[in-house]
C-alpha cells in the first residue's frame, strides 16, 4: 500500500508538470514533417491504430515522406477511406505507399492472424509503432474475451504479442525499431502482474492505475526485451518507449476539446516520428532501450522500471498469459540465425 500511495503522488506531480510545462519544454520544436529525415523511402512500418489522433498524423507524415505505411486498425473500412484521401491528395506529386491490414487488439488471435499474413510475404520490418490504446476512464473493470483486464490487453499485451511475433521480420532488416506509445501516467502506478486477469472489488478498481499500470508493465516488458535481444548479440533493434505529451484524442472523452496547455494530435506526434526515424536518437539507448519525452529528449521512467527483478517477472508472466514458451526468443533468433 505504502508503494501504491508513493506512485500515486510521483504520477500525480508527473502530471501536472506535464500539463503546465510541457508547451514551454517544446517551443522550440518545429512541425512533425520536419522530424523526418530524407531517406525513409523504402522503410516498411506498421503503425497501429493509425485512423485517429497521434496514430492518424503518425502514419501520415510517415506515408508523405515515402515510406511504405501499413495502418493496422480495428476499423479497415476508416483506415481504407482515410488512405484513399491521402492518394488522392498526393496524386499530382507522387505516388504514396500505404495499406491497411485488420488488427484489434482485443482479441489476441487477431493479433496472431495479423502477424501470420505480414510473415507470409518474408519481408524486412522496419519499424513498429505500438500506438492503439485505450483509457476507460470512470468506468468499471472491463475483461476481453481472451479474460484479461481491457487496458492490460490493449496497451501491453496485444502489443507485446504483435512485437513477439513481427520479431522474425524485425530482424530482417538491416536495423529496426520497436517504439510503444508510452504516457506519464505510468509513473502512478504499480505493476502486479497477479491482477492482470483477477477481478477486482468495484470500489478498489481505478481505471486511470489500470491505465497507468498497463503502459508501465509495456515498458518494463519493453526493456525486458531490449536487454535478452542485446545478450544474444542482436543489437540491430532498437527498443524504445514515447511519452507524447498530454494530447487532445479520442482516448480520453474529456481531452478532445483542446486547451492552451494541450497538444493537438499533430505536435503530440512529433517525438513519435523522432524516436521512429531519426538518427540521434542512439544517444539516449541504454542496452538498446531508452524512453522519450515530448521534447525528444531522454526522461526518467518510473523507478519500478529500474528493478530489473520486477521486469523479468513482468516478462514471464506475459510469456504465460500469451502462450508462449520461455525459450521463445532464443528460438525466435535461432531460426532467423539460419
Amino acid at each position: 500500500m505504502e508503494m501504491e500511495r508513493r506512485a500515486w503522488l510521483r504520477g500525480l506531480w508527473e502530471m501536472i508538470k506535464e500539463a503546465f510545462c510541457q508547451k514551454l519544454q517544446t517551443y522550440h520544436l518545429p512541425s512533425s514533417s520536419h522530424f523526418l529525415p530524407n531517406h525513409i523511402s523504402g522503410l516498411s512500418v506498421i503503425v497501429t491504430g493509425a485512423t485517429s489522433g497521434i496514430g492518424l498524423h503518425t502514419a501520415r507524415e510517415l506515408a508523405m515522406a515515402g515510406a511504405h505505411v501499413i495502418m493496422a486498425c480495428r476499423n479497415a473500412k476508416a483506415a481504407t477511406e482515410i488512405a484513399d484521401s491521402w492518394k488522392q491528395e498526393a496524386h499530382d506529386s507522387r505516388e504514396l505507399h500505404v495499406e491497411v491490414m485488420a488488427l484489434d487488439l482485443l482479441s489476441l488471435s487477431s493479433v496472431q492472424n495479423f502477424a501470420a499474413e505480414w510473415d507470409r510475404r518474408a519481408l524486412p520490418l522496419h519499424v513498429l509503432i505500438n500506438n492503439a490504446g485505450i483509457f476507460l476512464m470512470g468506468e468499471p473493470q472491463r475483461f476481453s474475451g481472451d479474460g484479461i483486464e481491457q487496458h492490460m490487453q490493449v496497451n501491453h499485451l496485444g502489443p507485446a504479442l504483435l512485437a513477439l511475433l513481427l520479431l522474425p521480420s524485425l530482424l530482417r532488416a538491416p536495423s529496426s525499431r520497436i517504439i510503444n506509445v508510452n504516457s506519464v501516467a505510468h509513473h502512478c502506478a504499480v505493476v502486479d502482474p497477479r491482477q492482470w486477469n483477477c477481478r477486482i472489488k468495484e470500489q478498489k478498481f481505478s481505471s486511470i492505475r489500470a491505465y497507468g499500470a498497463s503502459k508501465l508493465a509495456h515498458l518494463m516488458f519493453l526493456k525486458t526485451l531490449s536487454s535478452k535481444l542485446i545478450d544474444q548479440r542482436k543489437t540491430s533493434i532498437q527498443c524504445i518507449a514515447v511519452h507524447p505529451g498530454i494530447v487532445t484524442t479520442n482516448l480520453v472523452p474529456g481531452f478532445r476539446r483542446k486547451s492552451f496547455w494541450m497538444f493537438d494530435p499533430a505536435q503530440g506526434a512529433r517525438s513519435v516520428l523522432f524516436c521512429a526515424t531519426g538518427g540521434n536518437i542512439v544517444d539516449g539507448l541504454v542496452k538498446g532501450f531508452a524512453y522519450y519525452s515530448c521534447n525528444c529528449k531522454p526522461a526518467r521512467a518510473s523507478p519500478q522500471a529500474s528493478d530489473m527483478d520486477a521486469c523479468l517477472e513482468v516478462w514471464h508472466k506475459t510469456l504465460e498469459i500469451l502462450g508462449l514458451n520461455v525459450d521463445y526468443l532464443t528460438q525466435v533468433i535461432g531460426h532467423t540465425s539460419h
